[in-house]
């Protein structure tokens, strides 16, 4: 009867620790934690320059599908400058200089 009592306890124990989990790694030192990494910050896509239509000395741009003004803003830019073939933007005093063409145009 005592043969049955200790498989008992046995098979129960075996039955227990199959399910438990370990909450930490247990061949960490006392006190570690694991590291986290810093969080990401990514900045928006730059809009996309579609056209610019200048009349009377005003221009209008098209980014994205959008038409702008100077002053406007789009996708967390503000629109600073618009000329007859590029628009300036800005963002945290970061600016960025879109082109209705290359630079490296081939003829």
């Amino acid at each position: 009867m005592v043969k049955y009592i200790v498989a008992g306890s046995v098979l129960s124990c075996l039955f227990f620790a199959v399910t438990v989990q370990a909450q930490q790694d247990p061949t960490a030192p006392l006190g570690w934690q694991k590291k986290t990494s810093p969080a990401i910050i990514s900045t928006p896509r730059l809009p996309q320059l579609q056209s610019v239509i200048c009349d009377n000395h005003r221009c209008r741009a098209t980014l994205n599908g959008h038409t702008v003004t100077v002053g406007s803003h789009i996708k967390g830019y503000r629109v600073s400058q618009i000329n007859d073939s590029s628009v300036i933007l800005t963002r945290n005093q970061k600016q960025w200089q879109l082109s209705l063409f290359t630079a490296d145009i081939k003829q």
